[in-house]
């Protein structure tokens, strides 16, 4: 019962699993996907307090990858200003391969995981600063606990959540806001 919504990257190896774990290429990867729209390497710059060219450099690991791709030129100021956009796919580490890399991409799920609880953790934070706590006003939530269910019923939720993320990768609409979410599920051993 596999969805097709989404072309799948499969980073298999070392150099793949290199590119794609460094931090700092993370948050421009999150970087891409938060604006919605095509930027250039100066934009991502500014916005992460990087050189243009060491951005450009990153963005350019990034695409060698098939993560980030080209959009369009334009001119700006005089200068053909190339404009990227990250890459429509679903990026698996195969963290159910059992390899040499094993670790490694344990070490980034753990690192990714933390890092969205960290901004989750920081979100609330920001709310309640903000005196935003309007429960009628939905901002974010936390679910964990235990779901029984048959292999069929598991397969059809998670297909079911990921066509749901897959068809909202990009704004819609002027009114569509980004929302970070991590989903972690797996059968519990007894």
């Amino acid at each position: 019962m596999e969805s097709t919504t989404k072309p799948i990257v499969r980073l298999e190896s070392e150099t793949q699993l290199r590119i794609y774990m460094l931090p700092l290429r993370q948050k421009i990867l999150r970087t891409l996907h938060i604006l919605g729209t095509p930027a250039t390497a100066k934009r991502i710059a500014d916005m992460l307090s990087l050189s243009p060219s060491s951005a450009r450099h990153h963005l350019l690991r990034l695409r060698e990858i098939g993560l980030v791709e080209h959009d369009h030129f334009e001119m700006v100021n005089g200068i053909r200003a190339e404009y990227l956009r990250p890459a429509d796919v679903t990026v698996s580490i195969g963290t159910n391969t059992i390899d040499a890399l094993s670790e490694d991409r344990e070490a980034l799920t753990a690192a990714m995981l933390a890092g969205v609880g960290q901004r989750f953790q920081e979100a609330l934070a920001d709310q309640r600063e903000r005196g935003i706590v309007d429960p009628s006003v939905f901002c974010g939530d936390f679910l964990g606990g235990i779901a029984h269910l048959s292999q069929e019923d598991a397969q059809k939720f998670y297909w079911m959540v990921r066509d749901f993320l897959d068809t909202h990768a990009t704004p819609r609409s002027d009114s569509d806001t980004a929302w970070e979410f991590a989903l972690i599920m797996y059968e519990v051993n007894k």
